[in-house]
């Protein structure tokens, strides 16, 4: 249902102010879904300093502060603050507001778009696709954990251990905060992962890069980046980059030396890290939403959160744009829209994209020039 009298602003995240940000934690304190390092002001203020055109929507009804909606600007296109490197993301509010009913106050905004949208208000619904977020809950411990995983597959990882520590030395774990060479370091591989399997670089933006690198340097006992490194002997077998905050910690950036993959070191890692968390009071670890199969062998689905495109109005010469919100290919386009901020940058990253599609799959040919065509067609239509 529409509020009335509920006006809202758009200002930089420096411009909130004491009160704001003490309603902004109060907020997030109430509602155990906006407990995600995403949602800590902390990572908002980070991010708006680098991500371009980023804003908080500051929503006011009767003159008092209700919530708030980070998010960034691209033409006519608002998308989660930080995409595409946010997982989660939504409003920071009272019950009963909508992304919807707030967008004809948002000044040249004429749609939304998220893929893991929480706590998504009852005009927003019915044209988003629902998805599940997956968890490792710790809030018992991490023999509790241990528990309530599959037999066989937590059989299948120590086996896979000792063969690693018996052929490449012992395995030594630890999980700290990072130093700025170690956050190049995993980015500089995690790209090189990119460029070998024909993906869009999200790094090649370059703010992503500086935003990863900003939170590097926040020091703080309850908030920032944290890396887990599993070696065996001196050689690095696996490590990944994960953002916590409070009792949360959020799985991010994973790179594992592919040579070895035999011994399946990320997995090993990841239930390292599980019981490096738990033991530092971490009672859950999230692995983003559903949409790799493996996600399931560590974690369990908890809360639905949503994907797809809340429209203001309908789209270019009259066509909706919501039906592809949800599909593959606005999904892709979007991570491109996210990190370009200019048309001309958003159709260059999607021709260059496309060309590394047909690096990856030579015998589709004509298809991928048709998907191009269709890509750039749905870069335009977005942003308009």
């Amino acid at each position: 249902m529409k509020r009335e009298g509920v006006v809202v602003e758009a200002v930089e995240a420096s411009q909130l102010g004491a009160a704001e940000l003490e309603l902004w934690r109060a907020l997030r304190a109430a509602d155990p879904v906006l407990a995600s390092p995403y949602f800590d002001p902390r990572f908002v203020q980070v991010a708006g300093e680098v991500a371009p055109s980023a804003r908080v929507a500051v929503i006011r009804e009767g003159g008092t502060v209700r919530g708030f909606l980070p998010f960034q600007q691209r033409g006519g296109l608002i998308q989660p603050l930080a995409a595409p490197l946010s997982d989660f993301h939504g409003l920071i509010a009272e019950p009963g507001f909508d992304i919807a009913h707030l967008l004809p106050q948002l000044e040249g905004v004429h749609r939304a778009r998220f893929s893991g949208l929480v706590a998504a208000g009852e005009a927003d619904r019915p044209d988003l696709t629902p998805r599940r977020a997956m968890a490792a809950d710790l809030s018992q411990g991490f023999d509790a954990y241990l528990a309530g995983r599959d037999a066989r597959f937590l059989k299948d990882k120590r086996r896979r251990r000792r063969a690693l520590e018996r052929d490449h030395g012992a395995l030594t774990f630890t999980f700290k905060r990072p130093t700025l060479a170690q956050v190049d370091y995993v980015i500089d591989h995690k790209r090189a992962q990119i460029i070998r399997t024909h993906q869009y670089d999200v790094f090649a933006c370059g703010w992503t890069v500086e935003l990863i690198r900003k939170l590097a340097d926040v020091d703080a006992p309850d908030f920032g980046l944290r890396l887990a490194v599993l070696k065996a002997g001196d050689k690095l077998m696996a490590a990944e980059l994960g953002l916590t905050s409070g009792a949360r910690h959020h799985l991010w950036f994973p790179i594992y030396d592919p040579a070895y993959a035999k011994y399946s070191p990320g997995g090993l890692m990841t239930l390292d890290t599980l019981e490096a968390a738990a033991a530092r009071g971490i009672t859950r670890v999230d692995f983003g939403v559903d949409a790799d199969a493996y996600k399931h062998d560590f974690a369990d689905p908890a809360e639905v959160v949503f994907e797809g495109l809340i429209e203001r109005r309908m789209g270019a010469r009259g066509h909706s744009m919501r039906i592809a919100g949800a599909s593959r290919l606005a999904r892709r386009f979007d991570r491109i829209v996210a990190c370009e901020p200019s048309l001309v940058g958003q159709l260059k990253g999607g021709a260059s994209f496309m060309a590394a599609m047909n690096r990856r799959h030579p015998k589709l040919g004509a298809g991928v020039g048709v998907g191009l065509g269709l890509g750039l067609g749905l870069v335009a239509l977005m942003v308009d």
